[in-house]
């Protein structure tokens, strides 16, 4: 079994891991089109030794000349995405760098939070502790109790009430004849009608024997409203005395000292919040750099793109084709060994091209998971998953969908389910309702999501 923060903790560092990994793939991908670009400037300066094997002088300066300059315009291409690449790259670590800076002054701040709760925390207990034998605390807490048990009948009482109610007047309110006369007040000070009218309904009065029935039908009505407004008056004096009951803890409280211990946690609690917002910040600033690498590495990478154009186009020209079949045609010595280095350098340059693709495939999908990761990550957080009291009682579990959303093998989606399945509340010093509960609110992710001060009774009912 491990801790809320375990285990968004274990999700963190599987996100640094997916990162680093990503990093690799990154590096191999570059080095893979690099190599493309490396070869295709081998493979154009082979055709440029054609050229000057088989073309005359002026023809000869022609083309080479604009092989040269095709090539001084792919390596200026080439060039400029590398440094483009770098720059993105190190402002990427850089707010890596930050959020993890940022994370573990958040860290520092929580645990700082935790220390100052467990001072709070053993003078609420020692209090605690002592008060339940003053006879005064006594005396009230019996009175809660008692009026607890009180409110819990009166308000049981007024539920089947009102379920006899719904129940009973269908027959009623089924008769339009009665349901005529009891809405005009029929047989009341508030009746009013002139007399052939009266006469009428006197008529009808007899036939569905509307005065029994009206006093029936009155009393069905009546005796809900009297049992709710008894179940509030004594959940009324439940409160008030519950009020009491805190006065004389709260005076407890305060003479152990409590005040300079809460005054601590609140703080610290005003450092984690402060934290909290720094890391937000960071988190964002990292996120606006992965839409940027994605964008540039995932989406394409135009720069590479046109330098292989650019190259392409100019040694795929009519003549520099017809010097390639020219010297496979009637190869000379010389014109054989560069035949052969053109046939060696295209099956390398495909290698590298496939090994481009893939390494793209690998990067896009290693991409995504992390980014699926991280917002399951940050969904769960701000749903107070990483509360120091809660627990995972499924870490085993947790370890394996971590393992395999890292080999793709597991979708990323799956995560947050098996740590909503495997995840238990605990009670926090904040669920304490001795004495009011602490007077500061919590930060994210501190809370259980249980009852706080007046909504528990702690009786084993609430109103």
């Amino acid at each position: 079994m491990i801790s809320g923060r375990q285990a968004l903790a274990e999700i963190e560092r599987f996100i640094q891991k997916a990162r680093q990994q990503e990093a690799q793939v990154e590096r191999a991908y570059t080095k893979a089109t690099e190599e493309v670009g490396r070869l295709r400037l081998q493979r154009t300066e082979a055709f440029r030794e054609l050229a000057r094997l088989k073309l005359d002088a002026i023809r000869q300066n022609q083309v080479v000349g604009e092989l040269d300059s095709a090539e001084r315009e792919a390596i200026s291409l080439l060039q400029s995405r590398q440094q483009a690449l770098q720059q993105l790259t190190e402002r990427r670590h850089e707010a890596e760098q930050q959020v993890r800076q940022a994370e573990a002054e958040r860290q520092a701040a929580l645990d700082d939070l935790q220390r100052a709760l467990a001072d709070a925390e053993t003078i609420r207990k020692s209090v605690e502790a002592k008060i339940s034998t003053n006879a005064e605390w006594i005396s009230v807490r019996a009175r809660v109790d008692e009026i607890a048990g009180q409110a819990q009948q009166a308000e049981k009482k007024a539920i089947q009430a009102e379920a006899d109610r719904e129940e009973k007047r269908r027959p009623y309110e089924a008769d339009p004849l009665f349901m005529y006369l009891w809405r005009r007040k029929f047989g009341t000070a508030a009746y009013r009608a002139n007399p052939f009218t009266r006469y009428m309904d006197r008529l009808v009065s007899g036939v569905v024997r509307f005065d029994q029935a009206r006093a029936n039908y009155a009393l069905l009505n009546e005796i809900p409203e009297r049992l709710r407004d008894h179940s509030r008056t004594i959940i009324a004096k439940l409160q008030e005395e519950r009020s009491n009951l805190k006065v004389l803890e709260r005076k407890a409280l305060v003479e152990a000292g409590s005040e300079a211990a809460e005054a601590e946690v609140a703080k610290a609690r005003d450092v984690v919040t402060h934290r909290e917002a720094q890391l937000a910040k960071a988190r964002e600033a990292l996120a606006a750099q992965d839409r940027t690498y994605d964008a540039s590495i995932l989406e394409g990478d135009a720069p590479y793109r046109d330098a292989v154009e650019l190259l392409a186009a100019a040694d795929q020209r009519e003549d520099l084709h017809r010097l390639y079949e020219e010297a496979t045609r009637t190869p000379t010595l010389k014109d054989e060994e560069i035949v052969r280095r053109i046939q060696s350098t295209d099956k390398l340059m495909n290698s590298a091209l496939r090994q481009a693709v893939e390494t793209h495939k690998k990067l896009k999908e290693l991409a995504q998971r992390r980014a699926t990761v991280e917002q399951q990550w940050e969904q769960l957080r701000h749903q107070g998953y990483d509360t120091p009291y809660g627990t995972f009682g499924n870490e085993a579990s947790l370890g394996n969908v971590l393992g395999g959303i890292l080999t793709g093998a597991v979708g990323g989606a799956i995560l947050g389910q098996v740590l909503r399945d495997g995840f238990h509340h605990g009670p926090s010093p904040w669920d304490s309702g001795f004495g009011g509960g602490l007077p500061i609110p919590p930060p994210d992710g501190f809370g259980t999501g249980g009852s706080f001060g007046d909504g528990d009774f702690r009786t084993g009912g609430s109103f």
